[in-house]
């Protein structure tokens, strides 16, 4: 009896633990809401899912935010949707409504580690950045399937054109027990297991 116990407590810390390990909140941003010819910023009417402040807008969308950026946007406002592109993606210009060096920005709503399993793109050329490093240049009309672990912000450098959509993304679980704790961790369980044994 009293080492079935312990077979349960040991069963139950193994899922938990497992649980903790693999539950991420996985997500695919689609962009239903942003319609064909919606052109959403410098003055035209917001979403709710919408803030705009200066030279950057953002998007909400399923516990992330893209935050399009245009340092030198000719009216000083940045705004997405005046290309004819797919309908419901996020697209936006560089070199003409927005200026030149324009770039957007995913994270999660409030900050956190995400992986990037998966996402469509459409560009002439962007530069595609994790946490400040390069990790791709992407060109034409394909997906991004390298997955990145672990990361706080992907960025895409702008071309004339860029067009994004179908981002499958994740949180990353913080809660997952450093390699050096799991040692730590097993060791008391036998520790446990031992006096256990001597008890009875």
């Amino acid at each position: 009896m009293k080492s079935m116990k312990f077979k349960n407590i040991l069963a139950a810390l193994a899922l938990g633990w497992a649980a903790v390990a693999g539950n991420a909140g996985a997500a695919v941003l689609t962009f239903d809401s942003l319609t064909r010819f919606g052109s959403y910023g410098n003055g035209e009417a917001l979403l709710g899912s919408m803030s705009a402040s200066g030279q950057s807008l953002s998007y909400q969308e399923s516990g992330f935010v893209l935050t399009l950026t245009t340092p030198n946007a000719p009216d000083g406002a940045a705004h997405i949707g005046d290309g004819t592109y797919e309908p419901q993606t996020f697209n936006w210009h560089d070199g003409i409504e927005n200026g030149v060096d324009s770039f957007v920005t995913l994270t999660r709503v409030g900050g956190g580690l995400f992986n990037l399993i998966s996402f469509d793109y459409y560009t002439d050329w962007s530069v595609l950045s994790a946490d400040g490093s390069q990790v791709g240049e992407l060109q034409g009309w394909d997906s991004w399937t390298t997955r990145l672990n672990g990361i706080s912000e992907l960025r895409l450098s702008s071309g004339a054109y860029n067009e994004i959509d179908n981002v499958n993304v994740e949180t990353a679980s913080a809660a997952v027990p450093l390699p050096g704790t799991l040692p730590l961790l097993l060791s008391g369980l036998i520790a446990c297991a031992v006096v256990r044994r001597r008890r009875q």
